[in-house]
């Protein structure tokens, strides 16, 4: 026999985020899906500090200032085909 109980879970949803760079709020849902968000720990001999951690929130438009030319754009039917 089974015995349970009721438990009562307190769940967290984003309902904005605020970009890193430009400080724009956003609460649009399809706009939160095209953040840009990051987090990471440093290693041993990072720039940044060892075991120091780092996070990030970038809205797309800044992903495209900033890391634009940086990015490698693949479109998903010319890879169906390989």
């Amino acid at each position: 026999m089974k015995k349970t109980i009721q438990e009562i879970a307190v769940k967290h949803k984003i309902v904005s985020i605020i970009c890193d760079c430009c400080k724009t709020e956003y609460d649009d849902e399809i706009e939160l899906q095209e953040f840009l968000s990051c987090s990471t720990i440093g290693g041993y001999n990072s720039v940044f500090g060892d075991g120091v951690s780092m996070s990030f929130d970038l809205c797309q438009y800044c992903v495209k200032e900033l890391l634009g030319k940086y990015i490698q754009f693949h479109n998903e039917e010319e890879n169906e085909d390989e």
